[in-house]
């Protein structure tokens, strides 16, 4: 059967808008050279020397130089959605899945996993099931030990244990902030989460948003698991009411912020430090030491490290070039790469990026063993690693909850913050104020309405809190989940998540707007 054209599978899903997945279809050479075609969240930096290095590595152990055709449609979660329609679409439509691209490479481990799972679709020919990582089961037991030793970092694993996916880079979390421009406000660096909720900062703020991101949704889910479910979502609500900006890319964060547009911002390490090299080095050239005014740094004892994957697709046309590319990212050759500084001599022993110090950590230990002393950051994810405990229902309520609370109406939240902090009676100092902190009625009645949270129906009559760590379970299964649908708590045309989130947002415009009207 000939393989259905992704136009037509991608239009059958309803996603004809979306940047298709593919540049390259079925096709083993692009010019004299085979072409690997790549799928990545990754800036141009990484697909620049990844290109470079893989290239040279492939000519020295094969003979033969290859290119490496990238597309990089946008953020993870956007190219998870669009892999998965494009698969279930191939399966609707009876044909084998897969074939446009070989490998994905970046993004959180957590969209990865998602991949990794079967997808399931009902056809003529009965249920269809696939997944859209396919597994690299040519890596043994004793590869892995040589390659990783332990599979863990912070309580987290550095690869799938059923060999979807493999860390080649690791990232945390941290804030990225402009000293000038915090200077220049009389207010000081943050350098913990909480330090985001000051009202100093008050539209000053550079956020992302955690729905388009699974990055950013990440390191929003880490913040809870840190801080706890109520505080880090004291945290997030009075950062997001003091944002001046929320965006779709997490990589844009440090930009605004190095430009002065925003104070300080939430930003993965890697965004982070590269921007604060690139203005360094700009101070450097030009002699303006006004650039080197950009600053990133993890909050100590609040961040987590995760496992920035590589994998290989199902039906991926050019299976052996995409074994020998994740074999490359894997091999301290690739592994340098991630923290040599770029220059045109070796160093350790290794060729080192060429044009752009990529200032990531790589995800294998040896890397720090023998050559941590060239690196460019005094970076080691396994020297103090801090396991976290983490709650598996937090994730899906980051995105939903965060939209609804900050982003559908994030003037009516902003108001309400204002009005909040310049009660006469709201305590100075920076620190998180809470009801609990207060003693004046009408301020105390504020707090409390601006950090409620929704409570939702559940089977049989009764309310499930949102605000409640216990109810969190059954809100998840039953309503995200669906497992409510045969309690009647919606119409069968209805998609219950859409329901929730609606409520949600009622529920937070209701208690702005009360915060406000009072405040007239």
């Amino acid at each position: 059967m000939s393989r259905l054209p992704l136009a037509i599978a991608l239009a059958a899903v309803g996603v004809l808008t979306l940047t298709p997945v593919v540049l390259y279809r079925g096709t083993a050479h692009r010019g004299e050279r085979p072409t690997l075609v790549v799928v990545t969240p990754h800036n141009e930096q990484i697909r620049s020397e990844f290109s470079r290095a893989f290239s040279e590595w492939h000519q020295a152990r094969f003979g033969e130089a290859v290119e490496v055709a990238w597309n990089a449609p946008g953020g993870t979660t956007e190219i998870r959605r669009m892999l998965v329609a494009q698969y279930e679409a191939a399966l609707r439509h009876g044909v084998a899945p897969g074939g446009d691209a070989d490998v994905l490479f970046g993004g959180g481990s957590y969209e990865f996993d998602l991949l990794s799972r079967p997808i399931k679709v009902a056809s003529d020919a009965g249920e269809q099931t696939t997944t859209v990582l396919q597994p690299c089961d040519w890596l043994s037991a004793e590869d892995l030990q040589e390659l990783y030793g332990p599979n863990e970092v912070d309580g987290r694993p550095l690869y799938d244990p059923k060999l979807h996916w493999f860390g080649a880079a690791l990232s945390t979390f941290g804030i990225v902030s402009n000293s000038a421009q915090c200077a220049q406000r009389g207010v000081s660096e943050p350098q913990l989460w909480a330090d985001l909720a000051n009202p100093a900062f008050f539209e000053g703020i550079a956020l992302a948003n955690p729905s388009q991101s699974g990055s950013v949704a990440t390191a929003f889910e880490t913040i809870l698991q840190r801080l706890g479910w109520e505080r880090g979502w004291q945290v997030l609500r009075r950062a997001a009411a003091n944002s001046n900006q929320i965006v779709a890319s997490s990589s844009v964060i440090p930009t605004t912020v190095g430009d002065g547009e925003s104070l300080a911002g939430i930003a993965i390490d890697f965004y982070g430090r590269y921007q604060v090299q690139v203005l360094a080095d700009h101070a450097r050239i030009t002699g303006l030491p006004d650039l080197d005014r950009l600053s990133f740094m993890t909050p100590h004892g609040q961040s987590v490290v995760d496992a920035d994957p590589v994998a290989i697709l199902r039906g991926a046309p050019h299976q052996e070039l995409a074994r020998r590319f994740v074999q490359f990212c894997l091999s301290l050759e690739g592994q340098m790469l991630w923290q040599l500084p770029h220059g045109p001599s070796l160093l350790c022993g290794y060729q080192p990026p060429q044009q752009y110090s990529l200032r990531r950590m790589p995800a294998r230990r040896a890397a720090y063993a023998c050559c941590a002393s060239c690196f460019v950051d005094s970076v080691d994810p396994f020297a103090d690693q801090l396991p976290l405990v983490s709650d598996k229902n937090f994730r899906d309520f980051v995105g939903p909850l965060f939209v609804s609370m900050a982003m559908d109406d994030l003037p009516q939240l902003r108001r309400a913050w204002k009005a909040i902090f310049s009660h006469p009676a709201y305590p100075q100092g920076g620190r998180v104020v809470t009801a609990t902190d207060v003693a004046d009625p009408q301020l105390k009645e504020w707090l409390i309405a601006f950090d409620a949270m929704p409570t939702i129906a559940g089977p049989g009559g009764t309310r499930l809190r949102v605000g409640d760590v216990a109810d969190l379970g059954a809100i998840r299964q039953g309503w995200i989940k669906g497992k409510f649908a045969p309690d009647g708590l919606w119409q069968e045309r209805e998609q219950p998540t859409t329901l929730l989130r609606r409520e949600f947002s009622a529920f937070f415009a209701r208690q702005y707007s009360s915060i406000t009207h009072s405040a007239r």
